[in-house]
């Protein structure tokens, strides 16, 4: 008899409900977490949730439906996502939404929404917490802590897990490491809620080609992608990775972004009065574009995913904030010392603090002005043209392509068996974002896309693999 019916590895946004349904069907689930404490990537994502037929929207009179959910995933992401996996999760999420509302969860006042922030749905069926993705947490922590308190349940912190146990190609359990000694656990199932690879450079810049710049935690480190895949899993999404338009590092070539500290890009929110020149001073994007798509679709032109966001003194003291979540001493101290906030009286200054090419930084600020005194058309098709950047003090801030959501991940059928070359690898199952932001997102970023599925998925799994685990033992006993 193994040592648990389910170990779930990671007890994050996917985690905590798969272990919360698992265990109130009666099995027997251990849940490891390397960290010392649960939340995954709550603690720093904007918690953006989706889901239609909710009882908010009801009581709102928005009218709204699953199969028109899937529509719009769908025209969003162009169909580059599984079909068959949205099937499984958007027809759930509804309910998701009235779960978390159950627990008590701090909806802002202003959802359900149509959000800007990526492409938007045709109707109001964004959610969000008060404090993003800490609002998620807070509402399901207290019955994850429940749920751990169980006879049937247990819960280690500070736990890594190493490798899949196998017998004969059947996933049996896990090696792993926690006060400092290796030991082995078996189980019935084993299921992967352990995250993606946000905080491992070295792998993201195996799998994209590009340098990470990120918002994810350090213990993204796709550990359980690579664990699978000693096992013969297989990995997809690699290649519809793509860039969140765009971030400022918390330092100066550094790789960590602060989603506090993002600056205002989106026209629905703030329209531009500054230029996005590549890093040699040509314009690459239609700044105005009311498809965030499109400008991150842009940045996939540029190898190393960033550009300089350049204005004025001008529109620095008279335009809406671009930095809206920077307070006065941090934008003191950033024009002060950092590189990558540049400031000079002429055109070849600017140029050669930010390594420009002179001759392009000059035709796209001169043409730039032609369209702003009407003598010529924006040569992008940008019609938020409100004044020239001309100075008198010129200004520039390096900005990045960055990251939180993964896209490749382990290849899963519509039941989340993870697959390899070979077929179905039994006994291992993976969740959330493990299985790749491409699966359900494809090549796009859609509202609440992320947290919402692995929340939903979590919980299907957990009641799934728990049933059958306990409708095999009683099968057992009643023989």
């Amino acid at each position: 008899m193994p040592d648990f019916d389910i170990i779930v590895v990671g007890a994050g946004t996917a985690g905590m409900p798969c272990a919360i349904e698992a265990v109130a069907t009666g099995a027997r689930v251990l849940v490891i977490e390397q960290t010392d404490r649960p939340g995954g990537t709550l603690h720093v994502s904007l918690g953006q949730l989706s889901g239609a037929a909710t009882q908010l929207q009801a009581q709102q009179g928005i009218e709204d439906n699953a199969a028109a959910h899937l529509a719009d995933i769908e025209r969003i992401n162009g169909g580059t996502a599984r079909t068959d996996l949205l099937r499984r999760t958007v027809d759930r999420q509804g309910a998701t939404i009235d779960w978390l509302m159950e627990l008590g969860f701090d909806m802002d006042p202003a959802c359900p929404a149509i959000l800007y922030l990526h492409e938007a749905y045709s109707v109001a069926r964004t959610y969000w917490g008060v404090d993003g993705g800490l609002s998620v947490f807070k509402a399901v922590r207290p019955l994850f802590e429940r749920a751990m308190k169980q006879p049937n349940a247990s819960l280690r912190y500070g736990t890594r897990a190493t490798s899949l146990l196998t017998t004969d190609g059947t996933v049996t359990g896990l090696r792993v490491e926690y006060g400092g000694q290796s030991h082995e656990i078996t189980a019935g199932a084993v299921v992967l809620a352990s995250g993606g690879y946000g905080g491992n450079a070295r792998m993201f810049e195996q799998l994209t080609g590009r340098p990470l710049v990120t918002a994810a935690l350090d213990s993204s480190t796709g550990a359980g992608i690579e664990m699978a895949q000693s096992i013969g899993a297989r990995l997809v999404g690699a290649n519809k990775y793509l860039p969140t338009y765009a971030g400022i590092p918390q330092t100066a070539g550094g790789d960590r972004i602060d989603w506090r500290q993002m600056p205002a890009l989106t026209p629905q929110q703030r329209q531009p009065w500054e230029l996005h020149l590549s890093p040699d001073g040509r314009r690459f994007v239609r700044e105005d574009s009311p498809s965030v798509d499109e400008r991150e679709h842009a940045l996939l032109d540029l190898p190393e995913l960033r550009f300089w966001c350049v204005f004025d003194d001008a529109i620095l003291r008279d335009a809406p904030a671009l930095l809206p979540g920077w307070t006065g001493d941090e934008l003191r101290d950033a024009w002060a010392s950092r590189p990558d906030f540049v400031r000079a009286d002429t055109v070849p200054e600017l140029a050669r603090a930010t390594g420009m090419d002179p001759a392009h930084l000059s035709d796209s600020l001169n043409a730039y002005a032609a369209a702003c005194g009407g003598d010529a058309p924006d040569r992008t098709g940008r019609l938020h043209c409100p004044r020239p950047i001309a100075g008198p003090g010129l200004r520039a801030i390096l900005m990045h392509g960055m990251v939180l959501k993964t896209a490749a991940g382990l290849d899963v059928t519509d039941r989340l068996e993870v697959r390899g070359d070979a077929g179905v690898i039994p006994g291992l199952y993976a969740v959330g974002e493990v299985m790749g932001g491409a699966a359900l997102s494809g090549q796009g970023f859609v509202s609440g896309m992320s947290v919402t599925p692995a929340l939903t998925l979590g919980r299907w799994l957990g009641a799934e693999l728990g049933t059958s685990v306990t409708t095999q033992s009683k099968n057992r006993n009643d023989l």
